[in-house]
């Protein structure tokens, strides 16, 4: 329409009139364009907001994980301080041979963590994440999933001590097979507990399989160096507990979700 009328006007030389259309149609090429990249702003806000909603979950699973993986490693911690000190000074466990020759075992015990962290590596490869416009917000989350104590505890995590394969190499299987039946209970998925236990042999037979365990000049050396390990875990699972803790309280500020 306002082209119709722009042509006619040039064809009339009425100047004022061609001035008018003129400034019609640029204002109106200038606003549609503004309502297009408005849209299209709003747009890419509402997926940005979407896809840090569907982080939070994600976080929340990191802190479950975290929180029974943190209580797990104490326990193992404990039984490996029970072992040293039995290697060290001859102290049983709670004046057991079975006791001892447990904690030894449960010392050996693993439970790797692994990050939930499938939708931020989604987004990152799909390169979703330039729609966060809070570079700040960006930074946190690279913090978390990528450069955070997170990775650092999941590679010990995911070690596997020599002292385990030492350890359950001089363990009779009917001591192992009893521990795994009446000493490790699994809840459910993603669960483990270390629980008291009665003994499957005498004294005496304990004294034996501990005797094994000493005589053997790896075990001591492997146990303390597993053991330090295992305590540096547990304050970088508390770190990045903490740090989970943080950017899923942000992320609900930012989604008011």
């Amino acid at each position: 329409m306002i082209l119709r009328r722009l042509s006619k006007s040039l064809g009339e030389q009425n100047w004022t009139a061609i001035a008018i259309e003129f400034v019609l149609l640029v204002a109106g090429v200038f606003f549609g364009t503004q309502v297009s990249n408005w849209n299209e702003s709003r747009h890419e806000a509402e997926r940005a907001r979407g896809n840090l909603v569907r982080i939070e979950p994600d976080l929340g699973e990191d802190m479950t994980a975290l929180g029974r993986r943190e209580v797990f490693w104490r326990q193992v911690v404990g039984h490996g301080h029970g072992a040293i000190r039995y290697a060290e000074s001859g102290t049983l466990v709670d004046g057991s041979a079975w006791k001892t020759l447990l904690a030894f075992y449960q010392a050996s015990q693993l439970f790797p963590f692994v990050p939930a962290d499938t939708t931020y590596q989604e987004l990152r490869s799909a390169g979703e994440l330039g729609l966060f416009a809070d570079a700040d917000l960006r930074r946190a989350l690279a913090d978390y999933y990528v450069g955070g104590a997170g990775y650092a505890a999941n590679f010990l995590f995911r070690s596997e001590p020599e002292y385990r394969k030492i350890v359950r190499g001089l363990t009779p299987s009917v001591a192992s097979a009893h521990i795994w039946t009446h000493c490790h209970r699994t809840p459910g998925t993603d669960e483990q507990e270390l629980i008291d236990c009665s003994s499957p042999m005498s004294e005496t037979d304990a004294r034996r399989v501990l005797d094994g365990y000493l005589g053997d000049p790896r075990v001591l050396p492997e146990l303390r160096f597993w053991i330090v390990n295992l305590e540096v875990m547990t304050t970088l699972i508390d770190h990045h507990r903490g740090a989970a803790r943080a950017l899923a309280a942000r992320l609900h500020a930012e989604t008011g979700a």
